[in-house]
């Protein structure tokens, strides 16, 4: 059966692990050797290892380092022209004005491998591709190039112009002889009513009887 700690099982449980690493690593975490670049070093009579670090930088002089590295890099100049130079120069923003409005009226350029990049933009060849504008909204705005009907040709007969002139169409001729047959009676209906009665070819003639029948019928 499974068992389960409360918060007080849970927090002795937790004490109890606390110790035991608390233990292992007091007991087992021994520096035994130092090294500084594979050597061992020896301490001396106080337990104390002296490290050499001249060839470190401390703090400040990496700041430093770093802040001279930056001063030399050179800023960019904006600089709004009317036109770009023939040769442009390094460090300086060219911005050239355009037709847009708000925040996009300048067009950005700098002088890289000695020529002119412009920034943000990339020209993209549209011109096998249509406008929305250029779209055809209406079946009348689209090239009938296959032919297709968009009319009754005039030799077609409407279903309007042959109910004017008394004329019916397939459907309604077969419905008319569906009315018209309702109530005829079929083979199988009248030879089933004459079932009683007998052929022409069924009832015998006088030519049929022979002169003994005929005597065999006044024999007493």
């Amino acid at each position: 059966m499974a068992k389960f700690l409360d918060l007080t099982g849970l927090g002795t449980f937790k004490t109890k692990i606390q110790e035991w690493v608390n233990t292992r690593l007091n007991s087992e975490v021994t520096i035994k050797v130092v090294k500084v670049n594979g050597q061992a070093l020896s301490p001396d009579g106080s337990k104390a290892v002296n490290v050499d670090l001249s060839t470190y930088a401390i703090k400040t002089e990496v700041t430093k380092e770093i802040a001279q590295a930056v001063s030399g890099i050179k800023g960019f100049d904006a600089q709004v022209v009317s036109s770009l130079p023939q040769t442009g120069e390094k460090g300086i923003l060219y911005l050239v004005a355009n037709s847009g409005s708000g925040q996009n009226i300048y067009d950005e350029y700098l002088w890289v491998n000695g020529k002119y990049e412009k920034l943000g933009t990339r020209e993209i060849d549209l011109t096998a591709y249509a406008k929305k504008t250029e779209l055809p909204t209406k079946t009348s705005q689209l090239t009938n190039d296959s032919g297709f009907l968009t009319g009754v040709p005039a030799e077609y007969v409407t279903e309007t112009e042959l109910s004017g002139k008394g004329y019916q169409t397939g459907a309604q001729v077969t419905q008319a002889i569906t009315n018209a047959t309702e109530d005829m009676a079929t083979n199988t209906g009248v030879e089933e009513k004459l079932e009683g009665y007998a052929l022409k070819t069924e009832i015998p003639t006088v030519e049929s009887i022979s002169n003994s029948e005929i005597d065999s019928l006044f024999t007493a």
